[in-house]
């Protein structure tokens, strides 16, 4: 059983990039208007503070919740999303940083812990990609919930974390 405070600075910072690479991952692979990237940020932080009953046996998902409620109580800073989502080579940083987050969970967390902080990355992901409608048309007509490229960046991050998505959720349920 770990928790993030068992994890050095760098491996604090590295678990802290994971959060938003989960995101940017997404927004970076299909972006669209700067108001609908900054609507995905907001839905994988929405997604980081309100899933902590879901993961409560899992200490170190737990953990990494209250150090992110407590940096937002003491302001301190966070990254622009909207300047990192839009970074040329922002996909392909996001995946990396996902892919070092998965080999540090591997060598230092248990099995279970590993899986469900994985598991809470891919939530993250999958929130962000379902944050609002892709490929509109005039006016905001038709258009997908996760359209191809979204897809095909949560299949990317499966693999940097070496675990399969869950099932995409449906409408107003949790997974």
């Amino acid at each position: 059983m770990t928790i993030y405070a068992d994890y050095s600075d760098a491996e604090q910072r590295q678990l802290r990039a994971g959060l938003q690479a989960a995101a940017v991952a997404i927004s970076a692979a299909s972006p669209g208007r700067s108001e609908e990237t900054v609507s995905e940020g907001f839905a994988a932080a929405r997604e980081i503070l309100e899933s902590r009953a879901d993961y409560v046996a899992n200490t170190l998902v737990t953990s990494m919740i209250m150090e992110v409620e407590r940096r937002l109580k003491t302001e301190q800073p966070f990254p622009d999303y909207l300047e990192v989502a839009q970074a040329e080579g922002a996909h392909d940083a996001a995946i990396a940083a996902l892919r070092a987050v998965a080999a540090l969970l591997d060598e230092k967390a248990s099995p279970d812990e590993a899986a469900g902080y994985k598991d809470w990355l891919l939530r993250i992901a999958r929130a962000t990609a379902e944050a609002g409608k892709e490929d509109q048309g005039f006016l905001g007509r038709g258009g997908v919930q996760v359209n191809a490229r979204e897809q095909t960046a949560l299949r990317e991050i499966e693999e940097a974390l070496g675990v399969e998505a869950p099932p995409p959720a449906t409408p107003g349920s949790r997974p």
